[in-house]
């Protein structure tokens, strides 16, 4: 494996021959060629784990990181490889804010310490200020939920019509209309793949009312920028060049009149007549129509939900924790809500140590010009966690 990363062995040498059918030479060498560019020359094997008979953990050393595969082995031959996670050696949490703060556009960024006596703030860069958050903003729905059923008003197992298809992510839009779904289970694919139809459908259940309460209960600074709390579908809707005038109005109105106005907008913002190449020529109207909030605002959403929560709601949050699993595993929990489209990436969490210890992590990137390096984005955020987890155990 060593030889194949240093160009000294070709694929068909170690591969088996299904590998090499399901993997062309040509994009194997296009991986290589990334993980060389992002983190230099590969060095030495330093260590192997065995995690049954037929696969094993591979740590790589390269020039600037330890990467870590998952191989599988068939017949003496490997059958699989995949790319489980990095850690930067001789890295600092000064280091991980230095790149972070880095990235093309504006960075915002807060780490905070859950303690006793309340949030210690570790990290705080442009903390204060506004962003456009993406799909970050599901986590106000689902403190919605969760209050709702920690106050016997609702019940996980409540059913509902899934009576809101919007565009993907997620792939509920490609469901009957109208399947009778949970709650639980419209939040776990709102929050764990960030279902736009579930998220749509809870949206118009739970109403504006109690969405625009939730929002103020958690402390937004501008509680205004996300009152009314837009559907997927209406966001889309209103970036597209066809629906300026309704959107000029809608900006230029208040909450209130910009909530008749939804109402009133009727299929306009609805899947049916939604333009999604609004998504495909770069940043579009993120300034202006989106989910606003401050890294700070999130983590007091954040820290809501760490107080409060229902243990139902925890558990959606680490089902899919958002880094790779080699870095995910170093914590006891980990929970977690992401969001991005072009020009803008966001990475929520909420953590316990193996240790006993308990942080809040908010990072935002907003680019009204690019879009944003994703996967650079979780590196950096896989980093910052790592710095949090402290000294990796010893493993043999």
């Amino acid at each position: 494996m060593l030889a194949l990363l240093q160009g000294k062995a070709k694929a068909a040498d170690i591969f088996s021959p299904a590998f090499v059918t399901a993997v062309p030479e040509a994009q194997l060498a296009q991986v290589i060629a990334g993980l060389k560019a992002q983190h230099g020359e590969p060095q030495a094997v330093v260590a192997v784990r065995s995690m049954d008979a037929r696969s094993a953990s591979v740590d790589i050393r390269f020039d600037k990181a330890i990467v870590t595969f998952t191989i599988g082995m068939l017949e003496g031959r490997l059958s699989g490889l995949f790319i489980t996670g990095t850690r930067t050696e001789g890295d600092s949490l000064d280091k991980v804010v230095a790149d972070f703060a880095a990235l093309p556009g504006r960075t915002g960024l807060i780490v905070q310490k859950l303690t006793d006596t309340g949030a210690q703030t570790l990290v705080a860069r442009n903390a204060e200020e506004r962003f456009a958050i993406a799909s970050v903003f599901k986590l106000y729905v689902l403190a919605e939920i969760d209050r709702a059923v920690r106050a016997g008003e609702r019940q996980w197992s409540d059913v509902l019509p899934l009576a809101q298809k919007s565009h993907p992510s997620g792939i509920t839009q490609d469901w009957p209309d109208n399947a009778p779904m949970t709650l639980q289970t419209l939040a776990t694919l709102m929050i764990s793949i960030s279902d736009n139809s579930a998220t749509d459908t809870l949206i118009a259940t739970i109403g504006q009312k109690r969405l625009a309460a939730i929002v103020r209960a958690s402390g937004h600074e501008r509680p205004s920028d996300m009152i009314p709390l837009l559907s997927t579908q209406a966001v889309t809707g209103l970036k597209m060049p066809a629906n300026a005038p309704l959107r000029d109005r809608f900006l230029a109105a208040d909450d209130a009149a910009q909530t008749r106005l939804l109402a009133e907008a009727g299929d306009a913002l609805r899947l049916k007549n939604l333009d999604l190449s609004v998504y495909t020529g770069g940043p579009n109207q993120i300034d202006t129509v989106e989910w606003f909030a401050s890294p700070a605002d999130i983590a007091g959403l954040l820290a809501l939900l760490e107080r409060e929560g229902d243990p139902v709601t925890r558990a959606i949050l680490k089902i899919n924790p958002g880094i790779p699993p080699v870095n995910a595993q170093r914590w006891a929990y980990l929970g977690y809500k992401g969001g991005s489209e072009p020009g803008i990436m966001g990475m929520s969490f909420v953590l316990g140590s193996k240790t006993g210890e308990r942080y809040l992590v908010s990072a935002l990137a907003n680019n009204p010009a690019a879009d944003i390096d994703q996967p650079g984005f979780v590196t950096l955020m896989a980093r910052l966690l790592d710095q949090l987890a402290g000294p990796p155990a010893t493993r043999p």
